[in-house]
Formats: structure tokens, sequence, C-alpha cells
């Protein structure tokens, strides 16, 4: 079990409101490393990491964090730059997608393909398993009809359009109106509600990670005056609702941390935080 005063300091490294930028989340996130170090906490950082259950196969040293902090702090700060190879990857995106791309998932995939430190530290304080943007191109199959909504990760084929499909069309027709998520009614919710996404978007979903039998989607076709998208996590247990979880990246990204610190001091509450709930206060 974790450290009380582990726990402590970890509850109050959580997020206080949404985060509109990477450098913000990835300042938090830095400021918490940091104070366990300076709080002389490493060991509890290192026991508690050993008990989780997430995705990689051995659970982070505390060491080898503390040494990405700094390069991936900066490299957060510092304005895009995309590379070439980048700039030519994301022109076959958008021309498969047929729309502009939210500018914060490019921002995401950009950072991501700038820094490797920073790519490491998301990576290991993380659950899901995040998707290369080369994924949705090459070696699934499909035709340019399904845009970006298949991809292929290793050997697995990805094809999140079909989770709209099928009987969930039933399903979406049977539900009571305030739970239907449509291009009109969308901006009604709030992170944290569970909706049933209508089926005419499946094509324009956009799976950017994957979790043990859930994942997490982006509806590129419903867009804010700002260009960004919402983003949603269902699964194979959510018997075909979606919880929103944020309208950028950074605020996704923001909730993951959070549910990646509830399950080291408060695993009974890490599905609401992963939800948006908060980890505040919440002993």
């Amino acid at each position: 079990m974790a450290d009380v005063s582990f726990e402590a300091l970890t509850r109050d490294h959580g997020r206080r409101a949404p985060e509109p930028t990477f450098g913000e989340v990835t300042d938090r996130v830095c400021r918490w490393l940091r104070a366990v170090d300076a709080s002389g906490l490493e060991r509890a950082f290192d026991e508690a990491f050993e008990t989780v259950d997430m995705h990689f196969h051995e659970p982070p040293r505390f060491g080898a964090l503390l040494a990405l902090v700094e390069p991936a702090r900066q490299a957060s700060m510092e304005p895009n730059a995309p590379s070439a190879d980048f700039t030519t990857l994301l022109t076959r995106l958008q021309l498969r997608l047929g729309a502009p791309l939210p500018p914060s998932l490019i921002g995401f995939w950009e950072l991501r393909a700038r820094s490797l430190q920073w790519r490491t530290l998301f990576d290991t304080l993380m659950s899901p398993e995040i998707f290369a943007p080369s994924a949705y191109l090459d070696g699934h199959g499909y035709g340019p009809e399904y845009r970006l909504s298949v991809a292929r990760v290793d050997n697995s084929i990805r094809p999140v359009h079909e989770s709209l499909d099928y009987e969930y069309v039933e399903w979406f027709d049977d539900a009571a109106e305030a739970l239907r998520a449509t291009a009109a009614t969308w901006r009604n919710f709030r992170v944290g509600d569970s909706v049933m996404l209508d089926p005419t978007v499946a094509r324009s979903l956009i799976q950017i990670a994957s979790d043990h039998g859930e994942w997490v989607e982006l509806v590129s076709d419903w867009c804010d005056e700002t260009g960004e998208s919402p983003i949603f996590r269902a699964g194979d247990d959510y018997e075909g609702y979606a919880d929103l979880l944020g309208t950028s990246l950074p605020q996704w990204l923001g909730l993951e941390v959070d549910a990646t610190m509830a399950r080291l001091v408060a695993p009974d509450r890490a599905t609401d935080v992963a939800s948006g709930a908060s980890l505040l206060g919440s002993a």
C-alpha cells in the first residue's frame, strides 16, 4: 500500500481545472515527480507502481522517470516544429480524412515525434497504448471511404467504426433522446457523461488509444469553433455507451495522468477519476 505521505502529495498534484495545453499538463507531472524526489519518497513511488496493473511489462523506476522531467518539460513548452516527414504524413492523413485534423491531435502527434523524452514519460505514466499516426494509412486493407476509422497496430486490425454498426444502430434508435449525442447536441454534454453516439459518425471516428478492451476515440466530424473535436472512452463492457472525456487532447491527457495517480493512491476511485472526477480531496 502506498505511503500516506506519498498519497497526500500525489492527491495534491491532481488537476484543479482542465488544462488547455500540453505544457500545463507536463508542468504538473514534472512538479509532482520533483516533489516526490524532494520529499524522499522515491521508494514509495516505486512500491506503489509495483502494485498497479497497467499495460507496461515492467514497472517504471522513479530515477529513470526523473531524468526525463526537464527535457520533457522543455519540449512541451516549445512551439511545434514538424519535420518534413511529419508534414508529409500529416498531409496524407488529412487527405484520407477529407477534412482538417483537430489542432491538438496534430500537436500531440508532433510532440511525440519530436521528443523521445516526452513520449517516454507519458507512455510510462499512462495506461492506454497510443496509436502511431501511420497506423491509419498502411497495411489494414480498408478503402479510403473508411477515412481514419481503421488502424493497424502490430498484427491487429482495429476497425473502430464497427462499434457503431450492426445492432448498435437499433440500440441508438431505442435510447432516450437525452442520451443521444449528435451533431446538434454533443455540446450539451459534460465531461463524464455517458452517451450514445450517432451511428452516422462511425467512419469519422479516430481511435487514438487502446487499453485492455477499452479505447479512446475522437469524433472528427464534430468540431467546435476552434476546430477541436470531442473525445470519448468506449469499450467492450460499455453496452454501447461512450464517456465524454474532453474536447482537446490536453484535457484527455490530464485525465489519464489523474487516473494513474488514482491507481497509485486511491484505486477504488480510478475509474471515476479517469472519467472526470476530481482526485483532490477524495480520501
